[in-house]
């Protein structure tokens, strides 16, 4: 019985211990007699719980006769009323190369003109700024040389006889 009080004892011996170790550095620190604050673990807020995903719905194929649903609708739009390829309309010299343009070409260099025989501006022709440039060139060499009019005064018009 003996051996039980004494293991009592010297577990009340090492808390007092310790608690007085505590006040001696609370002293040198400063703080007087007062304990130091003894830092409390704070309640962890509870996390939100996860969700689920949402559920995944497949359409199935065609089958439905969802009224919502457009993609098993059998109708046919009028041409008239159909989206068109390209809303804007086919570039003149989209597929006029830089090797291409020479003075002597006057069928290329004709479809860079106008009617009044004017040159057509890049916003028209829809070309790079480079091509434009040689275009330019070749146009009023070719002008010079009299392969290609100043003015549509000068062009001819030739109708197609009945």
């Amino acid at each position: 019985m003996s051996e039980q009080t004494n293991s009592t004892e010297n577990t009340e011996v090492e808390k007092t211990e310790t608690t007085a170790g505590a006040e001696n550095e609370s002293s040198k620190n400063g703080a007087g007699t007062q304990s130091a604050p003894v830092a409390t673990a704070r309640p962890q807020p509870k996390a939100a719980p996860k969700r689920a995903p949402a559920p995944v719905v497949e359409d199935d194929e065609d089958e439905d006769n969802d009224p919502y649903d457009d993609d098993d609708d059998d109708y046919h739009i009028p041409s008239e009323y159909a989206p068109s390829g390209s809303g804007r309309p086919r570039r003149i010299g989209s597929d006029v190369k830089v090797e291409d343009i020479d003075y002597k070409k006057v069928a290329v260099l004709s479809r860079f003109l106008d009617s009044r025989g004017r040159i057509l501006s890049r916003r028209k022709t829809r070309v790079s700024a480079k091509v434009q440039r040689r275009i330019v060139v070749a146009i009023k060499r070719a002008r010079h040389l009299a392969l290609l009019p100043y003015t549509a005064d000068q062009t001819r018009i030739v109708r197609k006889r009945r």
